[in-house]
């Protein structure tokens, strides 16, 4: 029987809703903040909602395959589930930008090609709306570390997952500047191309297989996990987090390429560990919703919004303080009246089965 984790369902939640408030409001508010460069450089550290839910999905996946019948059949159903809900908002995507730019453009090679380019960015790297760039290295991961799991590959798993991320931080993070390579350090490849490799390189494994690979075997060594002492861990993470900021405003001027720090994993460990640890049974009472709820927050909100913003009129260039938070909340409710909308479909088709199984 798998073990429920009721901390696993509030981080969810909070995550959700913190992606919401971040994309409708927050983060245009933070680049208004003096003092950016401390203000981003100490968020790096900080900036562990990302890491943690590709650690709490491969948590989470080998919980789920290492209990099923059949393993590579739950993995095929897990994707399959994913790649059904990315593509029909691909689908959107196409119809709100594709199709508009073929038919004032026209069907030429050349608007082909740029379509066909924007069409594969879109897919593979930016998704088709702004927080769907989480799936597609959270595809690669589940792949990568389910591979290397049921090859008993684990000790490989590890120092790929360390490797990867220390890498990174070469590409995207800490250590970024340390050899002064920038993508105009190869003249004869067009600069865009080096940061559209360096995006895909950190998005796919420095936070998609790093992380995913880490959750799936905090999973598979959980006993040894929950004897592990924090307190260490805590001091060492504080410490690393003050020590890379300092030296980050030091040494380095801010920029919208730093995407890791080497402070983030311990971070990350420590609030999953948090999380796991946390006991309410009366959270269970209410895990589908909560779930359910999360979901259509985190793939909805910014669909929702849209809409709203359209409806409305207005431009997030220029709304006030009490038009971003009239926003929020519309989208908020949208999202809490499809969640219940679903809900009373399911159950209408539980009920419809049940009393079609009993005739």
């Amino acid at each position: 029987m798998r073990k429920y984790y009721p901390g696993i369902t509030l981080f969810k939640l909070a995550g959700s809703l913190l992606v919401l408030v971040a994309h409708l409001m927050l983060l245009r508010y933070m680049a208004l903040m003096p003092g950016q460069a401390i203000v981003q450089f100490s968020g790096l550290a900080t900036r562990i909602v990302v890491p943690c839910f590709y650690v709490v999905a491969g948590f989470l996946a080998y919980k789920g395959w290492s209990h099923a019948a059949n393993p590579r059949l739950y993995i095929q159903k897990y994707l399959l589930r994913i790649g059904i809900v990315y593509c029909l908002f691909c689908c959107l995507f196409v119809a709100e930008s594709i199709v508009p730019k073929l038919i004032s453009d026209g069907w030429s090679a050349g608007n082909l090609f740029i379509q066909a380019k924007v069409l594969f960015i879109a897919f593979f790297l930016n998704g088709p709306f702004v927080q769907f760039w989480f799936i597609p290295p959270l595809v690669f991961g589940i792949l990568t570390a389910y591979w290397l799991i049921q090859k008993q590959y684990s000790r490989l798993a590890l120092i790929l997952t360390l490797t990867g991320f220390i890498g990174m931080q070469f590409v995207s993070g800490s250590l970024k500047t340390l050899f002064g390579i920038t993508a105009e350090s190869f003249p004869a490849i067009d600069p865009a191309y080096i940061d559209y490799l360096y995006l895909f390189a950190t998005r796919y494994i420095g936070f998609g297989f790093t992380f995913v690979a880490l959750g799936v075997l905090l999973a598979k060594y959980e006993t040894t996990l929950m004897q592990i002492k924090v307190k260490p861990i805590l001091i060492f993470a504080l410490g690393l987090t003050v020590v890379e900021t300092l030296l980050l405003l030091r040494f380095s001027e801010w920029t919208t390429d730093y995407k890791l720090a080497f402070s983030m994993l311990p971070n990350t460990l420590l609030l999953f560990y948090g999380m796991i640890k946390i006991e309410l049974p009366a959270v269970q009472t209410y895990h589908k919703i909560i779930s359910l709820f999360s979901i259509v927050t985190f793939f909805g909100h910014i669909l929702f919004m849209q809409t709203n913003l359209s409806l409305l009129g207005w431009s997030v260039d220029s709304m006030s303080v009490l038009q971003d938070f009239t926003l929020m909340l519309m989208t908020l409710l949208e999202c809490i009246a499809v969640t219940m909308l679903l809900r009373a479909s399911s159950r209408t088709f539980s009920a419809r089965q049940t009393r079609n199984m009993a005739s």
